[in-house]
């Protein structure tokens, strides 16, 4: 395995191709033209589009094969600088393009890492080229459980301080990055899976792949369809947590609602001005039945329902 394109790695990556041995390159965008990976590579002008990088969930259903080569894209997950705020996480999102051929495997993207720093695949000297390829997208499948275990982690921490505190216990801000990164995470965990369904016959049909010593691709298959139910879960666990910070902004609601809409009956009541109505009020007990004892009653039933909500937990 390679990272970046500097002399010394041009000139290994010209003696493997000699010698017709399969190798992994990382190439970052940020650090290398696309001219000098044509060159070193030879890049077919067919599939430079295909490599293009456009940075929204879309380009994760972008996919080419022509027998030749398999260009496709995933997300993987790389450890983020300082977190500006208490509701930054700490993996941040990196789209990576993948081209396989018979002769090597490259992931292509524009943020200045090292994706085999990052995903640290086991790669043993002596492997086919099918594990080689599923090696490395098996451990950027690992990146993105690990960005979902840290959302999870989350909610549950969100979870307990509702089940503590009440909804004014919650960070809003919290809530909202969790249920941001649980969207886009769907969205290319969902095409992920499309894509996953096709590259074992697609990969299955280069040059050198034809050996089906394992059924690698199948087990990659079924960990992102175990990856995608994850995410609904979690994605279900949001949707709750919302439901309990709407249900108690319409409980409040409900109670300033009690407390205010009496006191408007009352003054309505007391605003009429016909005839029969002055009679009344000129009396005492009228005065004090409507005016006085009126409110207390009301205040009385506002604070049973405070009690009920907040000290009995009905």
């Amino acid at each position: 395995m390679f990272s970046g394109l500097d002399a010394g790695v041009r000139e290994r990556v010209a003696v493997l191709r000699e010698q017709g041995r399969f190798f992994w390159l990382d190439v970052s965008l940020s650090e290398t033209s696309r001219d000098d990976l044509v060159d070193a590579l030879r890049v077919p002008e067919r599939v430079l589009p295909a490599l293009a990088l456009s940075g929204d969930a879309s380009a994760s259903r972008s996919f080419h094969a022509d027998g030749e080569s398999v260009v496709f894209a995933l997300r993987c997950y790389a450890e983020s600088e300082t977190p500006t705020d208490e509701a930054a996480f700490r993996l941040r999102p990196l789209e990576v393009r993948v081209l396989v051929t018979g002769d090597y495997l490259l992931t292509l993207h524009e943020e200045r890492v090292s994706l085999p720093a990052v995903l640290a695949p086991d790669l043993p000297e002596e492997r086919s080229k099918r594990y080689v390829v599923y090696a490395v997208l098996e451990a950027m499948l690992v990146t993105t459980s690990e960005a979902l275990g840290e959302v999870e982690r989350r909610l549950d921490a969100l979870g307990m301080a509702w089940t503590e505190g009440g909804g004014a216990h919650v960070s809003r801000e919290t809530l909202r990055a969790a249920g941001s990164r649980l969207a886009t995470m769907r969205r290319w965990v969902s095409a992920e899976q499309a894509v996953f369904a096709r590259i074992g016959v697609e990969i299955g049909a280069l040059r050198g792949f034809e050996t089906h010593d394992e059924p690698y691709f199948d087990r990659l298959y079924e960990q992102v369809n175990r990856l995608l139910a994850s995410v609904d879960a979690a994605v279900n666990a949001m949707a709750m947590l919302l439901d309990l910070q709407l249900n108690e902004r319409a409980y409040v609601v409900s109670v300033v609602a009690t407390i205010f809409l009496p006191l408007t009956l009352i003054t309505g009541f007391f605003g009429m001005n016909f005839g029969w109505m002055v009679d009344q009020i000129e009396t005492p007990i009228a005065f004090w039945l409507l005016g006085f004892l009126g409110p207390i009653a009301v205040a009385v039933l506002c604070w049973r329902l405070l009690v009920r909500r907040f000290l009995i937990g009905d």
